[in-house]
């Protein structure tokens, strides 16, 4: 909160201002706040200067108002796309500024290898940086590299790439909770031109779980939610998470039963009901075939459910069938 000084307008003496502040007057919002014939008894300055004073403060500090159709134009001109044609299209556009997604799946399914292309499509534009941050420690530069060049990219190319993935490898969940605190400093250095555009976190259950009580994984997650919205929403950029399902063979009682026919498959995400809620949309990845996967919205504040699309696993990293 910006406490009242000669900088803010020079009509703001230093005698003035300590009058002020007697009256328990120190901030420009509570200047702003008080009643014009109260400020010029105390300031002893004539009501036009008061005036004045106001219409300065709210020019230099006030938000710039914004209609819906300028906050929809922005929010259109920020939208990332995975340049995985289908995906995009069930995600109309792409990734979302100030949205959180989460990219669910058994293990194998393919969910790494999806996140390392969103990568490197993303970051073949060269304005974009990606923050990837790597819990699972199984990060392939190679396979980056071998995605690009299976692409018939030249070695320029390839090595501007990689340069803008930043890749950052951690252990435990407190060097999470440091990264993402490191990363609201820098994203502020960062120019318009030159910055962030989605941070990847693969993944998460590989450090949640690490928790034994339940109490201290639903406060971890709730960190990690609070900080992912405030950097999703405060640099207007996308987050992007992995997380695994759990799936049970039950009958319709919910008692376990040999005979398949008669089994229901229950999935569900693995770190359970409170992070249920976080993301703003969940894809489900599933293997249906060698190199084929099937991605569909499994819940989304914006997107229609169940619609989905089927892309293919290979040396080019995932691509559309």
């Amino acid at each position: 909160m910006t406490e009242l000084s000669p900088n803010v307008d020079s009509k703001l003496s230093t005698s003035i201002i300590q009058q002020l502040q007697r009256k328990r007057i120190c901030t420009v919002i509570q200047f702003i706040s008080k009643d014009n014939e109260k400020l010029v008894t105390c300031t002893g300055l004539p009501l036009k200067d008061i005036l004045e004073i106001k219409r300065n403060i709210m020019q230099k500090y006030g938000g710039i108002m914004k209609s819906a159709s300028d906050l929809f134009k922005i929010e259109q001109n920020n939208i990332i796309p995975t340049n995985l044609l289908s995906l995009d299209d069930i995600l109309k556009g792409g990734l979302y500024p100030g949205q959180i997604y989460e990219i669910c799946g058994a293990s194998s399914s393919g969910k790494t290898q999806l996140c390392l292309t969103i990568a490197n499509n993303v970051a073949l534009e060269s304005k974009n940086i990606v923050r990837y941050i790597d819990t699972k420690r199984d990060f392939s530069g190679s396979r980056i590299e071998q995605i690009l060049f299976k692409k018939n990219y030249n070695k320029q190319v390839i090595d501007e790439v990689m340069n803008r993935i930043k890749v950052c490898c951690i252990y435990k969940l407190d060097q999470l909770f440091k990264i993402l605190r490191l990363l609201t400093v820098s994203l502020k250095e960062e120019k318009a031109e030159y910055r962030t555009r989605i941070i990847i976190i693969d993944s998460l259950p590989a450090i949640i779980f690490k928790f034994s009580q339940s109490h201290e994984t639903t406060v971890a997650l709730n960190h990690i939610a609070n900080m992912c919205h405030f950097i999703a929403n405060e640099f207007q950029l996308s987050i992007v998470t992995v997380n695994l399902v759990t799936q049970w063979n039950t009958n319709a009682e919910g008692s376990t039963n040999t005979n398949r026919s008669e089994n229901y498959n229950e999935v569900t995400p693995a770190l359970g009901k409170y992070w249920s809620h976080v993301p703003n949309t969940r894809l489900l990845m599933e293997k249906i075939g060698i190199e084929s996967r099937k991605i569909s919205v499994w819940k989304s504040f914006q997107l229609a459910p169940n619609v989905a699309c089927t892309l293919s696993i290979n040396d080019c990293g995932i691509s559309c069938s």
